[in-house]
């Protein structure tokens, strides 16, 4: 069942109690309050026939007549045989509860046990025949003999009053609950539209729209949920985009890796067996040596690259404070770059970094830029401060440049511009790749500047030692 058409129910079923007690009650307090107004209408003609009898007593015994109990009893029965054709229903009874008069012809059989009751006056109600009576009771004492006199009233009109009035509230119930449960249902479907777009929402978003999101502007608890969704879906959608790249990437890598470790073992094998199933020259016998050399000596830094990759993605490193001037010449003196020549301009400065992969970081950008061929002849290594907290270290080339569609991906594993210079010069594609890695772990990254055929800046900052001495 739907929720709206819960709410609806409940609240139909919450106002149909309440107007049924409700009415219950108003109509039984109606109904009591119109007995009442009967039973004390009794009381006064009771006095009133009282009083008339009391008075034709006193007219007797002022006569000189003796009063007897036949004779007032005779005196009540001319009284309520007079009242009889007034419609007036009486009925009298001796103090041994035997009827001595009566013009009701209803009375046989009828239990009025409880009205003889000397205490107070008394009624009860009964049903004859479909018809609803009410019998009062009182009592005289004449001549120290007790006689019952009991009224009988026709209610019926009042119980049918009573009847109408149920069914009149039946009625009005049954309009009012089928006019009310039309704009219940009306608001329930308004209030519960919210839901009903996150439940559409997260259905799409199970299926795989994962950019699905709901639009619901209250301020209230379904406003929140709907906000608190959102923000659940824009976490889900990361996380499948973060481990869909993840995945693409790892995908990317091994593609990479197995291409660049079929290349040169292709031409080892191939050189390897010429020399092994035939004789060939010493120029064709030095060329294949060199070249398996050269291919070898490839693929040791095609792995050693690789297991850096891996010691990077395995720690977390541990930043020490280094003098970067004193560091860069030292590194630049390790590097080889034949007929280049490297230029440091270093301002002093006392860094956060670790020194072996600060070291990988630098070769590899010396080792691409010497690859672009500076036609100048040299490649600087620049460094300065930038700010208090900051320092910034270039290496600058003026070499062929990097298209600027490739900028964005040069540092993607395995990633070549050139891919045949890039192999002719011993080249990977791993080199920047590992350099944004080994930036990632000091918090900070590449940023490549580029022209075709006029050169290539690349540079990252690292942070200043707070206290540098």
């Amino acid at each position: 069942m739907k929720f709206w058409v819960k709410l609806d129910l409940s609240i139909l079923v919450m106002i149909s109690m309440i107007l049924s007690c409700s009415r219950f009650l108003m109509i039984r307090q109606n109904f009591m309050n119109s007995i009442e107004r009967t039973a004390s209408q009794s009381v006064n003609q009771n006095l009133l026939e009282r009083y008339h009898l009391e008075s034709n007593m006193v007219d007797a015994i002022i006569r000189g007549e003796e009063m007897t109990s036949e004779k007032i009893i005779e005196s009540i029965e001319d009284l309520y045989g007079y009242m009889e054709s007034h419609s007036e229903k009486v009925a009298l009874y001796d103090e041994n509860h035997e009827k001595i008069f009566s013009n009701f012809d209803k009375m046989h059989g009828i239990e009025l046990d409880e009205l003889f009751n000397q205490e107070t006056d008394m009624y009860v109600l009964r049903k004859l025949e479909n018809q609803h009576y009410l019998f009062f009771s009182s009592y005289w004492s004449v001549n120290n003999e007790m006689i019952y006199i009991i009224h009988i009233y026709d209610v019926t009109a009042v119980y049918k009053e009573r009847d109408r009035q149920m069914l009149d509230t039946i009625v009005a119930d049954v309009i009012i609950l089928s006019v009310a449960s039309i704009f219940i249902s009306i608001f329930s479907l308004l209030l519960t539209r919210p839901i009903h777009q996150l439940n559409e929402a997260s259905k799409k978003i199970a299926s795989g729209q994962i950019h699905e999101r709901v639009s619901v502007k209250s301020k209230d608890e379904i406003g929140e949920l709907a906000n608190s969704f959102n923000q659940m879906a824009e976490q889900i959608e990361h996380k499948i985009n973060s481990l869909s790249l993840s995945i693409q990437q790892k995908s990317d890598f091994m593609n990479g890796f197995t291409h660049e470790l079929k290349t040169p073992m292709t031409a080892i094998m191939g050189y390897a067996d010429l020399l092994r199933f035939k004789k060939c020259d010493e120029e064709v016998t030095s060329k294949a040596l060199n070249y398996i050399y050269s291919e070898a000596k490839r693929l040791e830094m095609l792995s050693q690259k690789l297991m850096c990759l891996m010691s990077l993605s395995e720690e977390r490193i541990e930043l020490e404070k280094i003098a970067i001037q004193d560091f860069l010449e030292k590194v630049s003196q390790k590097i080889v770059l034949d007929e280049y020549e490297l230029k440091l301009e270093i301002e002093p400065a006392i860094v956060k970094a670790d020194k072996e992969l600060l070291e990988v970081v630098i070769r590899n950008l010396v080792e691409n830029s010497r690859k672009a061929e500076p036609k100048e002849r040299f490649i600087l290594v620049e460094g300065k401060r930038v700010g208090e907290k900051q320092y910034r270290i270039s290496v600058i080339d003026t070499g062929k440049g990097i298209p600027k569609e490739h900028v964005e991906r040069v540092t993607e594993d395995f990633y070549m511009v050139d891919k045949s210079r890039s192999r002719q010069n011993g080249g990977s594609g791993i080199g920047l790749s590992l350099c944004q890695k080994i930036l990632e772990q000091h918090h900070t990254k590449l940023s490549i500047g580029s022209e075709e055929n006029q050169g290539t800046t690349v540079s990252f900052v690292l942070e200043v030692a707070e206290h540098e001495n």
